[in-house]
Order: structure tokens, then C-alpha cells, then sequence
């Protein structure tokens, strides 16, 4: 009897010790899977701050480099414009003084056109009439001279060397050659009387 006690005992503590085993087991895997999972998030944090610090480190001396390389790039150009300068000086101020010139009779050009047309197309300097755009000037050639029939002359005057015209200077052009010019008496009397008639006209409709 003796014997079948002790073996149920014996049985019963086998049954605990599995359990215990089986208990313990699982908390180490749990235990070792923590650790393990804690290891890969502490080479990623680490992996992370050296790739940052290396980003940073790039950066920095990548932007040292760049720089270095156009501080030495501007200090070569600087020095070839100066070697260009010595080399080339008397045509540069030459070029200079040619350009100051041409501006200055530019000028002069514009300034005292009507002295210079008078003498190309015998005109009367006091007989120009200057208007700017859409021609430069009207000249009536005659009319200051007695016994003479009037010559009305459209000129437009180009400061530089093309003598190309724009659009409307064509059409101003054009519409001369082709004979559509007209003279036009206008009494301001009238303008005005019809003026004042379209608004008593606009005032009566109110009514």
C-alpha cells in the first residue's frame, strides 16, 4: 500500500516538475526574444546615428569643397580678365571712345536734325514741323518762300546704321505712296454743336 502511495507522489511531483520546466522554458524564450528583438532595435538606432553623422560629415565638406573650388575658379577668372585687360587696353579704350563718339552725335543728330534735313532737302529750317511718332517730322518745303507751291515732305530720321521701319512707320509710309492723304478744314464751332446735340438727344430719352 505503502508502495502505490509513493508511486502516486512520485507521479503528482513529476507532473509539477514538467509544468515548472515547461513554465520556465517559455519565459526564457520570451526572455531571449526581448533580448534579441532589443539587440535589432539598439543596430538600427546605431546604424541610424552613423549614417546620419556620416550625412552630416558629407555635407559639411561637400560644401568645403564646393567653396574651395569656385573661390579657386573666381581667383583664375579674375586673373585671366586682368591678363585680358592688359592685353587688350588700348583697343578697349579705343572701343570706348568710339562708342562715346557715335552716342554724342546720336545725340547732336537728334538734337539739330532739322538743321541738317534743311540743307539736304532745301527746306526752311523754321518750316519743319517735328511731331515724333508716328513720323519724326513734317516738312513744308515752300512755304515760307513766296511765289513757291508748297512740297509737304514726311521724314523719319534713324539715329543708327539700320534704316529698317517698324510696322506703323510702313503703314504712315504706305498710305502716303498710295495717294491717301487728305486736307481737312474742321470748324471747332461744329464739333461742338454736334457734341451738345447727342447729349440733349441722351437727356431727352430720360424723359
Amino acid at each position: 500500500m505503502l508502495g502505490g502511495i509513493f508511486a502516486g507522489i512520485s507521479f503528482i511531483l513529476l507532473i509539477i516538475l514538467i509544468v515548472v520546466i515547461t513554465y520556465y522554458s517559455r519565459k526564457v524564450s520570451q526572455l531571449n526574444k526581448k533580448i534579441t528583438e532589443a539587440q535589432l532595435n539598439s543596430q538600427q538606432q546605431a546604424q541610424q546615428i552613423a549614417q546620419q553623422m556620416y550625412q552630416t560629415w558629407v555635407n559639411q565638406h561637400s560644401q568645403q569643397l564646393r567653396q574651395q573650388l569656385e573661390q579657386s575658379i573666381k581667383q583664375q577668372y579674375e586673373a585671366q580678365l586682368e591678363m585680358w585687360k592688359q592685353q587688350n587696353e588700348q583697343m578697349i579704350r579705343k572701343d570706348a571712345i568710339t562708342r562715346s563718339v557715335n552716342t554724342l552725335l546720336g545725340r547732336i543728330g537728334e538734337e539739330f536734325a532739322p538743321l541738317l534735313l534743311a540743307d539736304k532737302y532745301q527746306v526752311n529750317p523754321k518750316d519743319f514741323r517735328h511731331l515724333g511718332s508716328p513720323v519724326d517730322y513734317i516738312a513744308f518745303k515752300g512755304l515760307s518762300d513766296d511765289n513757291v507751291d508748297p512740297e509737304v515732305i514726311f521724314i523719319e530720321v534713324k539715329s543708327g546704321k539700320s534704316t529698317s521701319l517698324s510696322e506703323r512707320e510702313r503703314k504712315v509710309r504706305d498710305a502716303i505712296r498710295n495717294g491717301k492723304v487728305r486736307y481737312e478744314v474742321v470748324s471747332l464751332n461744329d464739333l461742338i454743336g454736334e457734341v451738345q446735340k447727342k447729349i440733349n438727344e441722351e437727356i431727352n430719352k430720360l424723359d
